[in-house]
C-alpha cells in the first residue's frame, strides 16, 4: 500500500488522465445505480400505493350498493372488474364483522383472511406482494372493507432493466473518457511535454535563449508564455549580473584602493590588481594563501588584529596600518573591514579596503605649516576688520538716528495737521459762541434801557425767546467744541501713551474720522465708516489710530490726485472669535503694478519733492506688524481702486 502512491505519482500524465477519466465513468455508474435503487423505493412504491389508493376508491363506489342490499353475486362482478389490472393478483371483501362477503382471484382460488395487525385503511408490502385495505362506505357509514393483492414486479427483473441501461451509460461513459483521455493529450499533454522537454534542457544547457513552443491561447498557451517570459527575465538578470560583475571587477581592478575578500581562516578569495602591483618581490598569488605566506611575521600581527576586530564588530571596523610595498618602504594605509553575511545572517567572509594615505599623511605635515602661516595672517586682517567694523558700526548708528529723525518729524507733521485742523475746526463753534453771546449782552443792554420806561408784555417775551435762542446757539457750539477737543485729546492721550485697554472699533472711528474732518471736507472726498457697533477690541488704541490715519491721508494724497469727488470707505468684519478684519478702500486711480513691491519700503514716494516722505506706509507696517501683532494686505487695480486688509487679533 505504501508504494501505490509512489507508482501513481510516477505515472505518465497520459496514464494518470486515462485512469482518471475510467474510473470518473465507473463512479458515475454506481451513482447513477444507487440512485436508480433509492428511487425505486423512495419515489416508485410511494406512486404505486396511490396509484392502487385510486383505484380501490373507484372500486368501492360500486361495492357500496352491493353490500347495502347483501348481493353478494353483484359484489362478485363487480370485483371481476379488476381484471383489466393484470398486476392486481386478489382482492376479498369484508363485511363489518370482518367475514368473507366477496372474493375475486386472478387464477385458482383465493383464501381470504383478514390480515392481522393491518389497519382497517392501510398498507404493507411483504415479499413481492402489496396488500392494502380501504373502507367501503354508504353515505358515510362503513358497510365493509375491501382488500388488494398486489403483485409487484420482482426486483431481480427490475434491475435487469437498470443494469440494462447502466450498461449502455457506462459503454457512453467509457467511450467518452477515452475521447476525452485523446483529446486531453493532444491539447494538453502534448503541450506539456513540449514545455517539459525545454525546462529539461535549459536546466541541463543552461540556455536562457530557448523557447517553448505556443500551441494555442489557453491555460497551458498562457503557461507556456509566462515560461518564456520567465526565461526572457532570467536572461536579461544573467546578462545584467553578468555586466554588474564585470563593472565590479573592472571597478575593483581599475581602483587604486587595494580590494580584497578573505575567508574566516585567512584565506584570500578575491584581490584586486592593485594587490598584487603593492606585493613584496616573490611573494605568491594571494588567491588562496593566508597573509603568513605574503608578508612578514610584524606585518602579519598588524593585519591579523585588523581581521580579529572587524569579525568582532557588528559594523565596520577602520583603522590605519603600515604594510611594506614592492620596494621595501613602508607606506600608511586606511583600511575599513566588514564581515559578509548569507541570507541567514551567519558571517562567511571578510571584506577589506585600504587606501593609500601615505602622500596624505606628507600633506597633512606641510598643512600644518600652512595653517600656522594662515593663522598669523588671520589675525592680521582680523585686527583690520575690527577698525573696518567699528567704522562701520559708527556709520549705521549715524543712520539710524537720521531715520528716527525723519519718522519723529512725519509723525509730529501729522500730529501738526491734525491740530491745525482741529484748532479750525473749533473756531467755528467758539465764534458763533461768542457772536450769540455779545448779541446776547446788547439785547441785555436794550431790555434795561426799555425797562427804565416801563416793560410791555410783548418786549419781555421778544427778550425771553431772544435769549431762549441764543443760549441754544451757544450751548450747542459749545458741546461741538467739548466733543472736537474730548477727541483730539483721545487721540493724543492713545498716541503719546501706547496703552493697552478695550474700546469699540467703531467709536475709534468715528474719533478718526473727526479729527481727520477738517483735512477732507474741502476736497470733495467722502471719508465713512461702515464699522458694526458690536466690535469690541483689547489692543493699542494709539498705534492703531496711528494707522487708519496714515491709510486715510495715504489715499487723500495718491489716490484722488485731478479729481475733485472720491470716496474712502473703513468698514470691518469679525472672522472668528479672536480675530477682525478692518478694510479701508477707495475708488481712486489705484497703485502701478511696479510699485506694489515697494510700498512699504522707508523712503520710496511718488510724491518725492512734492511734501511726500515715503515713511507713511512704513510706519503702518511697523506698527501692525510689530504692536498690533497681525498682518496687512493690498489689493489695488489701475483705475479701479486701492484696498487695504488689516487681519487683527481681537485681543492684543
Amino acid at each position: 500500500m505504501s508504494g501505490l502512491p509512489k507508482r501513481w505519482h510516477d505515472l505518465a500524465l497520459q496514464r494518470k488522465l486515462l485512469i482518471v477519466s475510467l474510473l470518473t465513468a465507473l463512479t458515475a455508474m454506481l451513482v447513477a445505480l444507487m440512485v436508480l435503487i433509492t428511487y425505486d423505493f423512495s419515489v416508485v412504491r410511494v406512486r404505486l400505493v396511490q396509484d392502487l389508493a385510486s383505484r380501490m376508491d373507484l372500486v368501492s363506489l360500486n361495492l357500496d350498493v352491493d353490500m347495502n342490499f347483501g348481493d353478494r353475486r353483484a359484489a362478485t362482478r363487480t370485483l371481476s372488474a379488476l381484471r383489466g389490472t393484470p398486476d392486481i393478483h386478489s382482492a376479498c371483501l369484508f363485511d363489518v364483522r370482518q367475514q368473507v362477503f366477496a372474493s375475486y382471484a386472478r387464477s385458482g382460488e383465493v383464501r381470504c383472511v383478514w390480515p392481522e395487525g393491518m389497519a382497517p385503511s392501510g398498507h404493507r408490502f411483504h415479499g413481492d406482494r402489496l396488500s392494502m385495505v380501504a373502507p367501503v362506505r354508504f353515505q358515510h357509514e362503513v358497510l365493509g372493507y375491501l382488500q388488494v393483492e398486489y403483485a409487484l414486479q420482482p426486483l431481480a427483473e427490475r434491475l435487469s432493466k437498470y443494469g440494462l441501461v447502466l450498461a449502455v451509460v457506462l459503454m457512453t461513459l467509457l467511450i467518452c473518457g477515452l475521447l476525452q483521455a485523446v483529446g486531453l493529450r493532444r491539447l494538453v499533454t502534448q503541450p506539456l511535454l513540449a514545455l517539459s522537454r525545454v525546462a529539461d534542457q535549459v536546466t541541463r544547457e543552461e540556455r536562457y535563449d530557448l523557447r517553448a513552443p505556443h500551441f494555442s491561447n489557453d491555460e497551458v498557451g498562457k503557461l507556456s508564455s509566462a515560461f518564456n517570459t520567465m526565461l526572457a527575465t532570467v536572461a536579461a538578470r544573467d546578462a545584467a549580473l553578468r555586466v554588474s560583475q564585470s563593472l565590479l571587477t573592472n571597478i575593483a581592478d581599475k581602483s587604486s584602493a587595494v580590494i580584497y575578500v578573505k575567508d574566516l581562516e585567512g584565506r584570500y578569495l578575491m584581490v584586486n590588481e592593485r594587490l598584487r602591483q603593492v606585493l613584496p618581490p616573490g611573494s605568491p598569488d594571494p588567491i588562496g594563501h593566508c597573509d603568513a605566506d605574503i608578508f612578514d611575521e610584524e606585518t602579519v600581527k598588524v593585519i591579523r588584529e585588523g581581521d580579529r576586530r572587524a569579525l568582532l564588530s557588528e559594523h565596520s571596523y577602520i583603522y590605519e596600518e603600515g604594510v611594506p610595498d614592492a620596494l621595501g618602504m613602508v607606506r600608511t594605509y586606511i583600511s575599513e573591514k566588514f564581515c559578509l553575511r548569507d541570507e541567514h545572517g551567519k558571517v562567511w567572509a571578510m571584506g577589506g579596503i585600504s587606501t593609500d594615505i601615505t602622500d596624505r599623511k606628507k600633506s597633512e605635515v606641510e598643512l600644518i605649516q600652512y595653517r600656522d602661516k594662515l593663522e598669523e595672517l588671520v589675525q592680521l586682517r582680523t585686527g583690520q576688520m575690527v577698525e573696518v567694523n567699528k567704522d562701520l558700526a559708527e556709520s549705521l548708528e549715524t543712520l539710524r538716528r537720521a531715520q528716527d529723525e525723519l519718522v519723529r518729524s512725519e509723525k509730529l507733521a501729522a500730529l501738526g495737521s491734525l491740530v491745525a485742523g482741529v484748532a479750525h475746526e473749533l473756531n467755528t463753534p467758539i465764534g458763533n459762541s461768542l457772536l450769540a453771546v455779545s448779541t446776547l449782552i446788547d439785547q441785555t443792554r436794550e431790555f434795561t434801557r426799555l425797562t427804565a420806561d416801563g416793560m410791555k408784555r410783548s418786549t419781555l417775551q421778544a427778550f425771553v425767546d431772544d435769549v431762549a435762542s441764543g443760549g441754544e446757539i451757544v450751548l450747542r457750539n459749545l458741546h461741538r467744541a467739548v466733543d472736537l477737543v474730548a477727541s483730539f485729546k483721545q487721540v493724543a492721550v492713545d498716541r503719546t501713551t501706547s496703552q493697552c485697554r478695550e474700546f469699540l472699533l467703531c467709536d475709534l472711528a468715528n474719533e478718526i474720522l473727526l479729527l481727520l474732518l477738517p483735512t477732507f471736507k474741502k476736497s470733495g472726498i467722502t471719508v465713512r465708516q461702515d464699522i458694526p457697533s458690536t466690535i469690541m477690541m483689547k489692543s493699542y488704541p494709539g498705534p492703531f489710530g496711528q494707522v487708519l490715519i496714515n491709510l486715510v491721508n495715504n489715499g487723500l494724497t495718491h489716490a484722488f490726485e485731478g479729481r475733485s469727488e472720491g470716496e474712502i470707505l473703513i468698514s470691518a468684519i469679525a472672522v472668528d472669535a479672536e480675530w477682525v478684519q478692518v478694510i479701508i478702500r477707495d475708488n481712486g486711480s489705484g497703485i502701478a503694478p511696479e510699485n506694489m513691491g515697494r510700498i512699504y519700503d522707508p523712503f520710496f514716494t511718488t510724491k518725492l519733492g512734492k511734501g511726500g516722505s515715503g515713511l507713511g506706509l512704513n510706519i503702518v507696517y511697523n506698527i501692525v506688524y510689530g504692536v498690533l501683532r497681525g498682518k496687512i494686505d493690498v489689493e489695488s487695480e489701475l483705475g479701479i481702486g486701492t484696498r487695504f486688509v488689516l487681519t487683527l487679533p481681537l485681543t492684543s
